[in-house]
């Protein structure tokens, strides 16, 4: 199940489609590098785009669930962004003048970027989509994003 995000210009889809290097396990790094497959669709339909690249590793994305869902809980959290080793994706709180969580901005670079700027505007080279994300919206785009991190677990030990 892809993870999704919906505002009145976008469907934005976020998945795992495998691991980068699926037949290294002797190195720990590159064994858990997370091939992530991004889906921008217009609300009405009439245009689609679709990317698979490497863009993070296990324990960031897991990370990154544990973070959306202590928002979606309205729990503290240490920081207002979380991002991967491979900064092409990234999220940033939207919070209201009172500090309420109101929204989630979705911001993609590089080979994340869909290659039509006249859909998607930029600005210094980054996508910014920002979505209306009231709790139940936050935890079932972390519990999508879950399911599909749990097809492909972290491999190997961790160096010490």
């Amino acid at each position: 199940m892809a993870a999704v995000l919906i505002n009145d210009r976008f469907h934005l889809e976020m998945s795992v489609a495998g691991y980068e290097f699926p037949d290294i396990v002797d190195d720990f790094e590159d064994a858990n590098w997370l091939v992530i497959r991004i889906t921008l669709q217009s609300a009405h339909g009439a245009w689609r785009w679709q990317v698979e690249d490497a863009g993070a590793l296990t324990w960031e994305l897991d990370g990154c669930i544990y973070w959306l869902r202590e928002l979606g809980h309205g729990r503290p959290v240490a920081g207002e962004t979380c991002g991967f080793s491979e900064p092409d994706i990234s999220f940033e709180t939207i919070r209201s003048d009172e500090g309420d969580m109101i929204g989630l901005a979705v911001y993609l670079m590089d080979e994340f970027q869909p290659p039509t700027k006249v859909l998607v505007p930029r600005q210094n080279n980054v996508v910014a989509l920002r979505f209306y994300t009231p709790p139940d919206v936050l935890l079932a785009f972390a519990d999508g994003l879950a399911d599909s991190l749990a097809r492909f677990p972290r491999r190997g030990t961790p160096p010490t």
